[in-house]
């Protein structure tokens, strides 16, 4: 959105009419308080109301004009104390009420310097003029010329005296002026660098243009993950000339860190970088979500002080971001559904949209394809998310997906229909200065049979969701595939669609049926499977952006070429130039907020500034790039495995280990419930507090003995009782070894365990709860137990001892001793460590 656009859209979003008024006197107090600061030395602001509020003050200025300060200070911030209150209680009280108000003010003060010249009424003019819509939407800096008199030719020369031609022209006198517009037709490159992860494929600039976010692509397929390397996120400052990673976007590398071969040992890195898929700056915060299944949010309010403050967990990788344009904490996010996350909480929270789809669809699995805001105030809580459908394994597009909408109030979420929404969604777009979108998809299965709709293989439609749920219009577009649509936001008329073909298609509103432009790039810099069609195989145009006029449209795509076009002039001269030549394909870009800097992301990890502004003026191209350290690097518990999930459900009580039965439900277990383990019918709702049903309660190892539960028969109680005497063995924990002590008074009998992880198998005793007689105990003390080897080849301690046959294992005379010496083999065969110790998610791949 152009300056003037933001300026509209801020004053209009007030509806009190004394806002201009208010705006106005605000920004005149903050020119004369400024004014005062600079004509008496004060260079640090903040410093200086900092040391004021303490009465510590540091430069003697005249008692007067300490109180004019304090009079207009007050009347900024609000204060109380009126005319009369002195200065550091008024700055006293400012910091009561937000400790960075005084921070706030010095770092807005310097901005009013351009406002030095004009009065409160003019701006209160100006601002009335905004919230009438009435400003120009195009950003242009004026400058005036006059005939240069040296020259006989028709060129003109700058006057750096502006007042000398205004009184010329008031005196009569002929200056022969013209007014030169000067915006982003003079890109040159300034900056490149090469070194990202893999292909750069997301881009954001700051909002004050002067830094910028860029995330890319990794190699983490099971196939490639020896490719995979880091700068999958980067932080670039021009100011500094200089480049931060930012490292956080990664996972634990599912195999091992060392890997030997015959000739060398190769030392891999432990933690396996995920594709960025998402970046978005929002004030002194960036967003950056990920294939690593989480968004972070980063504190920039410095770039050497970058630090990643929040992160947001899902299920499943983050395929699409989009922050409210005007809920600084509302955040939407796709995985294999979309959802909404209230980022201003302590622990955010997560709220999924329900998805209205047709009944020949809701078994399809959908994967979001796009996300995006309405950009007007009308339109600002209205969310648009596209969806597609699983690609064919012959190269060939989807037709399946869908578009969904929903306003989202303050108390409630609505979807809000409109149709035709069931094709795959390549696109969603809103108008950065009207309540419409538009987006890029598919084409039906019944199409027209008359004018270019025979060659239609994707459209382009407009909606305007509030006035009609039926889309407005709808443009034919002859591509497969398409990449962005985009709305002139110069020109309301304007529409355009880059695709995979490598051609990007113009319509215009007042003729819809027609292509007004087919702006076509060249092949392809790599080379692409031969037994695909270019647009299934080919990325074609990925860059598409209006510059600072109607008259600078650039196009950027696989053939490494940037292109500027007209789209004024005919399909002849439609062609302006090609701005710049790279040796990879460009993959995305990105003007600054004043269209000053273009920032190109290439298929090769590169990045370049294409500037018209001062840093184009520097020859040094290089930039300084800044590696992270070794200690952002560290590898730390996995929060997502299933040993650090296991320990944070037995520390809330969610899950609870009892001594015999091992780890079961918790007195604060909050679900899943069993439905088919409750009577029929049991609602959904009261699972929670429903019993379980008789059978099931009766299956239980906790609770009556088993011969005593009457719904049992004889086979289903020989089927518990051997539960919970494995039970009774893998859960009853010594250490790390589990217990085989049983009463002195208990029956015995022998049972192949064949479940021991070790080499070695025992028939060993266990407990039944059947008393025996005291002669049958000193029978069965002088019984020696039954050993079988079942591993052969096994070469540990147990096995030696399995392997002896009874008479080398003669009992002592001492019984105590014998049984000590068979608790130790016990003890070492059925070794298993502690559940919480136990990581669920095998990682070997042997295994």
């Amino acid at each position: 959105m152009s300056l003037a656009d933001q300026v509209i859209e801020a004053v209009s979003s007030s509806s009190d009419p004394d806002t201009p008024r208010f705006l106005a006197r605000q920004m005149s107090l903050m020119s004369d308080l400024y004014r005062l600061f600079t004509d008496n030395g004060v260079k640090d602001i903040e410093a200086f109301l900092l040391a004021a509020a303490k009465s510590d003050m540091h430069i003697s200025l005249r008692p007067q004009l300490i109180k004019y300060m304090a009079r207009l200070i007050g009347q900024l911030l609000g204060s109380q104390q009126g005319k009369d209150g002195a200065l550091h209680i008024h700055l006293i009280r400012a910091l009561e009420i937000d400790p960075d108000k005084i921070g706030q003010l010095s770092r807005c003060l310097p901005l009013t310097s351009a406002l030095k010249r004009r009065g409160c009424a003019d701006i209160e003019a100006f601002l009335l003029d905004a919230k009438r819509g009435s400003l120009p939407t195009t950003p242009h800096l004026i400058q005036s010329l006059v005939p240069d008199t040296a020259n006989k030719t028709s060129t003109y020369k700058s006057s750096s005296n502006v007042s000398t031609l205004l009184r010329s022209r008031e005196l009569g006198c002929g200056v022969n002026r013209r007014i030169q517009r000067i915006a982003s037709g003079g890109l040159k490159l300034s900056k490149s660098w090469k070194g990202a992860s893999n292909d750069v494929i997301v881009l954001t600039w700051s909002p004050d243009g002067t830094r910028f976010a860029v995330g890319a692509a990794a190699q983490c397929d099971e196939h490639n993950m020896q490719y995979n390397r880091g700068n999958n996120l980067i932080l670039g400052d021009l100011v500094t000339n200089s480049l931060k990673e930012l490292p956080d976007h990664w996972i634990p590398r599912p195999l091992p860190a060392t890997r030997n071969t015959e000739h060398a040992t190769y030392i891999t890195d432990p933690r396996l970088y995920m594709s960025v898929s998402a970046v978005q700056w929002c004030e002194s915060m960036l967003f950056t979500a990920s294939y690593d299944s989480t968004v972070k949010l980063w504190d920039v309010s410095s770039h050497s002080g970058a630090v990643c403050i929040k992160t947001l967990r899902h299920e499943s990788k983050v395929q699409v971001m989009a922050r409210s344009n005007f809920e600084r904490n509302l955040l939407a996010t796709g995985t294999q559904s979309i959802g909404l996350w209230n980022i201003g909480e302590d622990d955010p929270t997560y709220a999924p949209l329900a998805i209205i789809r047709p009944r020949l669809s809701k078994n399809m699995d959908l994967v979001p394809s796009s996300l995006s805001w309405g950009g007007t105030h009308a339109s600002r809580n209205i969310l648009a998310a596209g969806m597609s459908g699983k690609d064919p394994e012959n190269g060939d597009i989807s037709r399946d997906g869908h578009l969904a909408v929903w306003r989202v109030d303050e108390a409630s979420i609505t979807p809000v229909p409109v149709t035709p929404n069931s094709q795959n969604i390549f696109d969603v777009k809103w108008h950065p200065t009207l309540p419409v979108f538009a987006t890029a998809s598919s084409c039906p299965q019944q199409i027209r049979t008359t004018g270019t709709a025979r060659d239609t293989r994707s459209v382009v439609r407009v909606y305007e969701p509030l006035a009609s749920k039926r889309m407005a219009i709808e443009f034919d577009c002859p591509a497969l595939d398409i990449n962005d649509v985009t709305f002139c936001p110069l020109d309301t008329n304007y529409i355009s669609a880059s695709c995979t073909d490598g051609i990007t298609y113009v319509w215009d509103y007042r003729k819809p049926s027609e292509i007004l432009h087919i702006l076509q790039h060249g092949g392809p810099l790599n080379q692409l499977d031969e037994n695909l069609t270019r647009e299934q195989a080919d990325v074609g145009v990925r860059a598409t952006l209006w510059g600072g006029t109607i008259d600078q449209f650039y196009t950027g795509g696989s053939d490494g070429v940037l292109k500027m076009w007209n789209i004024l002039l005919s399909s002849d001269d439609v062609h302006v130039r090609d701005v710049a030549t790279f040796d990879e394909e460009i993959m995305c870009a990105a003007f600054s907020p004043d269209k000053s800097n273009l920032l190109i992301g290439d298929a090769a990890g590169g990045i370049h500034i294409l500037s018209a502004g001062p840093f184009s003026h520097i020859d040094d191209h290089h930039m300084h790039f800044e590696r992270a350290t070794e200690s952002s690097h560290e590898v730390g518990p996995d929060p997502e495995s299933g040993v650090e999930t296991a320990n944070r459900l037995l520390s809330s009580g969610q899950l609870m280990r009892h001594p015999i039965y091992g780890v079961g439900q918790g007195p604060h277990y909050s679900g899943p419930f069993a439905a088919w383990a409750r009577p029929r019918e049991t609602p959904p709702d009261m699972l929670s507090i429903t019993p379980l049903s008789q059978a099931i309660q009766e299956m239980q190892l906790e609770g009556p003995p088993v011969e005593q539960r009457s719904g049992l028969d004889s086979h289903t109680q020989q089927y518990v009782n051997t539960q919970i005497q494995l039970a009774r063995i893998r859960n009853q924990q010594n250490g790390h070894k589990r217990e085989t002590e049983a009463p002195a008074h208990d029956n015995k009998i022998d049972v192949i365990d064949l479940c021991s992880d070790e080499e070695g198998s025992f028939i060993h005793s266990q407990t039944l709860t059947t008393p025996k007689q005291p002669e049958q105990c000193v029978k069965q003390a002088q019984m020696e137990p039954t050993i079988i080897d079942l591993t052969g080849d096994t070469d540990s301690e147990d096995a030696d001892i399995g392997s002896k046959n009874a008479s080398e294992n003669s009992i002592e005379p001492d019984g105590d001793l014998e049984t000590e010496r068979l608790q130790e083999a016990l003890e070492e065969d059925y070794w298993f460590p502690q559940s919480g110790d136990v990581d669920a998610n095998i990682q070997d791949p042997d295994l």
